[in-house]
This record gives C-alpha cells, sequence and structure tokens, in this order.
C-alpha cells in the first residue's frame, strides 16, 4: 500500500509497510533504535495491546495536540488507526492520518522512520516474530509516557537545582517524587498522592511559577517531577492546551493555568495574590488574574497557594519582573531563565530583533548580585542550531543576608 502523507514527495518513508518481513525488519529496526513510537488508534485499542513503549494519540483527537509530538528532528515511527472493514475508501483513511505528520510550520515535517496498520497481524503475529514486546492493560496518565520534550534548558538546570536544594530543604515527608523525574510506582503514599490526588493533598509541595507557559511543556515536566506548578500566560489557547496536557499525564491538580498580561501587572501584585489563594481555587480551572485576585480574598482565612520555591522563564522576557525577582523571592528559591540574547538579530532568522526583548549580556546577574544572598549558579549563553544566542541563567538565594 503505497500510501503517503498528504502528498509530500519528502515522505518517502511514511509508506504504509505490508510486506510480513517488511514489517519484521522495521519492528527490529525501531527496537533497536529506541525510535520514539506514536500509536494513532482508539484508547480501548490502545489498553487492549500495544508495541511496549509506544505513546497514544488517537487520531480523532490529534487537532489541537501537535505540541505533544516530539521535536520534528527526532525520529518518529507511528502505528496507524485501522480502517474499519465498513470502509469505501481506505487510501484516503491512512492519507488523512499521515496528512497530520506533513509540513505544516515553517516548511518542515516531522522525521518519519515508517509506519505500520495496527491490526490483529501486527501484535499476535509480526511483533512476537520480531521479539518486539507487545504489552497489555489499561495505562494510567502518569504512567502514559510522552513524545514531546521539556526546552532543554529547563531538562537540564531544574534537576540539578532540585540536587542542590536538596530533600531536607523542601519540608517533611519528601516533597518531590522519589526518584524525580522517573516514572512513579503505582502505589501512593502520604508524600505522593499520585495520579488521582486532590489539591489538598497537594498544598505542601514546592510551589514553581512558569512565566509565559505557553502550551505547557515545561510546567507538565515539572508537575510529573512533583511540582505545584503556577502556570501563567497571556493567551488563552496556551493555557487551555497547558491544562490539557496536564489533565493527559494525571498531573492537572499539580498545575494551575492563569491568564495575566504580565506587562499590564506589577509583580508584586502577582506574588502578593499567591500567597492569598489557596491551591484548590487556583487549580478549577483556566482562571483571568482579576478573578484570581478575587479568590485570593475569599481564601485570605484558608492559606494561600504558599512561598514560590521557583521561578521558570523560557523565551520569556518583561524586566520589570526579572528585576523584582531577587526581593521577592525568599531564601531557598531558584530563578531559571532562559532567553534570547544580543546577536539574534545578526543570525539568518533574525528575530526577535528589538533590543527590548532582547536580553545583554550579564544583565540577568547584575541585578541578582545586588540583592544579598543570591549565589548565581550559572549565567552564560547556549546557541540554537539556528545560530541564536539564548542565556543560561539560574540563581538560588542561599540566605536572607
Amino acid at each position: 500500500m503505497d500510501v503517503k502523507g498528504d502528498g509530500s514527495d519528502a515522505h518517502a518513508d511514511a509508506t504504509i509497510e505490508v510486506d510480513p518481513t517488511g514489517i519484521r525488519r522495521m519492528l527490529s529496526g525501531w527496537q533497536e533504535s529506541r525510535t520514539l513510537l506514536l500509536d494513532m488508534r482508539s484508547d480501548a485499542a490502545f489498553h487492549t495491546r500495544r508495541l511496549a513503549g509506544a505513546v497514544n494519540l488517537p487520531r480523532e483527537t490529534m487537532s489541537g495536540r501537535l505540541h505533544e509530538l516530539p521535536p520534528r528532528s527526532k525520529p518518529l515511527a507511528v502505528v496507524l488507526d485501522p480502517a474499519p472493514g465498513t470502509c469505501e475508501d481506505v487510501e484516503s483513511w491512512y492519507r488523512a492520518q499521515l496528512a497530520w505528520f506533513g509540513a505544516d510550520f515553517k516548511g518542515n515535517p516531522w522525521t518519519m522512520r515508517g509506519c505500520l496498520v495496527g491490526d490483529d497481524a501486527l501484535f499476535i503475529d509480526h511483533a512476537p516474530a520480531a521479539g518486539f514486546p507487545v504489552a497489555q492493560g489499561v495505562v494510567t496518565p502518569m504512567r502514559r509516557g510522552r513524545l514531546w520534550e521539556p526546552s532543554d534548558n529547563v531538562a537540564r538546570w531544574l534537576p540539578k537545582v532540585e540536587a542542590r536544594m536538596g530533600p531536607s530543604s523542601w519540608g517533611a515527608g519528601g516533597l518531590l517524587l522519589e526518584g524525580a523525574g522517573a516514572e512513579p510506582s503505582g502505589a501512593a503514599s502520604d508524600g505522593d498522592p499520585g495520579g488521582e490526588g486532590d489539591a489538598g493533598t497537594e498544598q505542601g509541595r514546592p510551589l514553581c511559577i512558569d512565566l509565559g507557559c505557553g502550551a505547557g511543556r515545561d510546567a507538565v515536566y515539572a508537575a510529573l517531577r512533583g511540582w505545584r506548578v503556577l502556570a501563567l500566560d497571556s493567551d488563552a489557547k496556551g493555557l487551555a492546551r497547558c491544562g490539557q496536557l496536564a489533565t493527559v499525564h494525571g498531573v492537572r491538580h499539580r498545575v494551575a493555568p492563569v491568564r495575566v498580561d504580565l506587562e499590564k501587572t506589577a509583580p508584586k501584585e502577582v506574588f502578593d495574590a499567591v500567597s492569598r489563594t489557596p491551591w484548590g481555587s487556583l487549580v478549577r480551572g483556566c482562571v483571568d488574574w482579576d478573578a484570581g485576585a478575587g479568590m485570593g480574598k475569599q481564601g485570605a482565612e484558608m492559606g494561600g497557594a504558599g512561598p514560590v520555591r521557583a521561578v521558570v522563564a523560557v523565551r520569556f522576557l518583561q524586566r520589570r519582573l526579572a528585576r523584582s525577582l531577587p526581593t521577592l523571592l525568599p531564601t531557598g528559591a531558584a530563578v531559571l531563565w532562559f532567553h534570547f540574547m544580543r546577536g539574534a538579530e545578526l543570525t539568518a532568522v533574525g528575530r526577535p530583533n528589538k533590543a527590548k526583548d532582547l536580553l545583554e549580556v550579564g544583565e540577568l546577574a547584575r541585578a541578582f548580585e545586588a540583592e544579598p544572598g543570591w549565589d548565581v549558579v550559572v549565567d552564560d549563553a547556549v546557541t540554537l542550531p539556528d545560530g541564536r544566542p539564548v542565556s543560561e541563567f539560574v540563581a538560588v538565594r542561599d540566605s536572607a543576608d
């Protein structure tokens, strides 16, 4: 069956393999290379049986969920939803699924490593013959795995910040997941309510603010590691995706998407409202900041979300807020800020190109070194594959003075 994605001449690898020998060779190659696997069948079919390690995104839910796919440079293999027996145009059925992986963002398609139809023969005959494990049973949200990635900077530095803070810094009971970053165990504990936890049991976990959270990959990554995350952005669509991603991974009780224009809201107002507003009020849904402030008054006697222990900003810049953080955060808090630097305007990409949107060398370090107690862990720059420089700034407040 020679069906290719969206008619793209760059998608020869998207041809559906139907020859048994070819299928088994393809499966062996995927297993050997540890290729990322996307399964587009229904939830029910996926839970019944699946290729071990595959991640489920049903074909009918793909719209609005492309941010859950891996970076386009990462090899991706796809198990397609089989055409029903009543389907009159089988080729169109598969072409519609493959069309999602065509060039729809700056002309860059995903890197396909082949696709197979997820029929009975795949799981009963071909996978066992190729030595590819077939898994069965319901996959809980926190165990579902992911194809998407957090930003490189957050993945590199958040675990280092956690290690520097140390378990004893988080309070009694162990606030981060045991073996943070690993797949959680099936049993819940007093320190970890697991995927079915509610907002009340989460109150003791350390609180992180994700500034300009976008679709929420960094926020959900932090939540999977055990943090409560207040995800702030002015874009309602991005916040909705953030909430959806948190739900998909079973950590919606740890992620609070809140709509706020950080250009118009004073930094102290943001942190004061966080200290007033109960966590349960924040996680009930994507709310506007004004509503959040109102809830803060109502919940004053109940206690607020708690002190902010980390602030993360990725490709986001609001100078007034950045310069206020050294005086707004408590002892033991950390700031991780990664944004485009001066020089990005000189690359082939050429953006951002305005001074107000670019960090200067040493700009953040000067603000934090001026306030007692802060240790600048790193103040450097990394270069993206497209040549643009990005700040790599991390600071920790070890003492109050």
